[in-house]
């Protein structure tokens, strides 16, 4: 055998070298390598902590503390404490069900059977943000960052075994589907009820025996689908630069993008709701199949993929609450019901069996859209409507308000009250005395919210009639 000369390339007769075929192959693992850690850094810039820090228990240097461990646990000025799940699996569960337990026993308008479905999405808030029965024995928030649905799921699944996860999410998606084929079906009658066999839309008991106005209540689905959408509060933003005071404001905004769970584990993002993230970050994660792209089509089913809110423009969003007086003083109570409905639909999207791109509420104001477009040459709700809804709503529009009430604090009637909060909202918009409560999660005192509201209405050129208040009644 003749010795190649040195120097000389070796003849490959036209066969790739397997050598160079490994190589390039390592070398395209090493660019996802790199690009996932690129990820990873955003994230933990995100979570505003150094480099290595915020490791699972039992990951940690020799000597430091792990993760999940008491002396490991940090502290910010309000004496807040971050845990991790791991090393914290009994003190978790044992919150997660107590949390659970106590909101199943507030007033809330729904049956048991539906309560159940939609709480454990309220404990997965409490425990990231350490509200509710997440707290030490002083008092002091416990906050478990890493909280998930199927965690939490998987801790209340121990006493009550019909809470696990598969079957959680088969029920929240034949409620959605319940509600789709329920609008779908009657576009062209003049009234629709909001009952089926099964009971009042959503389990809500409010709706029950409900006969409304399809043109209105449709319109008020359409608005609330589309008001969250990123496009939509862009465009708001650069239609109405100024607050009604006429000073600048600032709205902020994002998207839920369905991913792929594995994939988005590797990246180490933990909540891409922290930070705005731009369309080259959103190409980059596309690319590496870790989002998919908004114009897919399709299911993509659980659990191999998910949801996740992406932020896009830091600031305040939209208060749901301003949001749906706004559509009720200008389209009536059908098109109010018909916005708490669609807004129920957002929060049962967020945990189903499969997902659709933009999410199963917006994909329904679309086609709503869409089909009252070929019937009438016209769409339902215009472009500058939903603008408006937009502007009126900005939380940091004047005068500003903290204020957005979940879908259980719609459904809740809050210690003081006579009715759920969503009534009690209308109640306003009638001119009738009012509960003196708090409303939703940041607890506003409901005299500080209604005169925002009034105000609001008045510069918005709608009939509003100051709030007055009746002496609360024991709850």
């Amino acid at each position: 055998m003749k010795k190649r000369r040195q120097g000389t390339p070796q003849k490959t007769h036209g066969k790739p070298s397997r050598r160079g075929g490994i190589k390039r192959r390592r070398q395209a693992a090493q660019r996802v390598v790199e690009a996932l850690d690129r990820l990873k850094d955003r994230a933990v810039a995100v979570r505003g902590r150094p480099r290595g820090e915020g490791r699972q228990a039992g990951e940690g240097r020799p000597g430091e503390p792990a993760a999940g461990e008491r002396r490991g646990r940090e502290r910010n000025g309000r004496g807040v404490t971050y845990l991790t799940i791991r090393g914290n699996e009994e003190l978790f569960g044992k919150l997660c069900r107590d949390d659970f337990s106590y909101l199943m026993a507030q007033r809330i308008a729904a049956p048991a059977a539906v309560r159940e479905i939609l709480l454990p999405q309220s404990v997965v808030g409490r425990a990231q943000s350490g509200h509710g029965w997440f707290v030490d024995e002083f008092g002091g928030p416990l906050c478990f960052r890493e909280a998930t649905f199927d965690r939490v799921l998987t801790e209340l699944e121990r006493p009550w075994p019909d809470l696990r996860s598969d079957r959680v999410r088969a029920r929240r998606s034949a409620l959605v589907e319940r509600v789709r084929d329920h609008v779908l079906a009657r576009l062209d009658t003049a009234t629709m009820g909001l009952e089926t066999t099964d009971g009042p839309l959503l389990g809500a008991e409010f709706l029950a025996g409900r006969e409304v106005d399809t043109a209105a209540f449709l319109k008020g689905l359409v608005l609330a689908g589309f008001m969250d959408e990123e496009g939509h509060r862009r465009m708001a933003h650069n239609w109405h630069r100024r607050a009604f005071d006429g000073e600048l404001y600032e709205l902020g905004g994002g998207e839920i993008r369905i991913v792929d769970v594995a994939r988005f584990e590797q990246t180490g993002i933990v909540d891409p709701g922290q930070q705005a993230w731009d369309d080259a970050a959103l190409r980059e994660l596309e690319q590496l199949g870790v989002v998919m792209p908004l114009e897919s089509t399709g299911d993509y089913p659980w659990p191999r993929y998910d949801q996740a809110y992406f932020r896009r423009r830091l600031g305040e969003g939209v208060c749901d609450d301003l949001a749906l007086i706004r559509i009720g003083a200008e389209h009536g109570f059908d098109a109010f019901l018909g916005a708490f409905v669609m807004d129920a639909l957002d929060t049962y999207d967020k945990h189903l069996l499969s997902y659709t791109s933009k999410g199963s509420d917006q994909a329904l104001a679309e086609e709503i859209q869409e089909r009252w477009r070929e019937r009438t040459g016209r769409p339902l709700a215009s472009g500058e409507e939903i603008l408006d809804l937009v502007w009126f709503a900005a939380k940091n529009n004047a005068p500003r308000t903290s204020l957005s009430s979940s879908h259980r604090r719609f459904l809740q009637t809050e210690a003081g009250a006579r009715e759920p909060t969503l009534l009690h909202h209308w109640s306003f918009l009638q001119g009738r005395p009012l509960a003196d409560i708090k409303l939703g999660f940041a607890r506003v005192p409901a005299r500080e919210f209604y005169e925002i509201a009034h105000h609001r209405l008045k510069a918005a050129a709608f009939p509003s009639t100051a709030p007055s208040f009746h002496t609360p009644i024991d709850s």
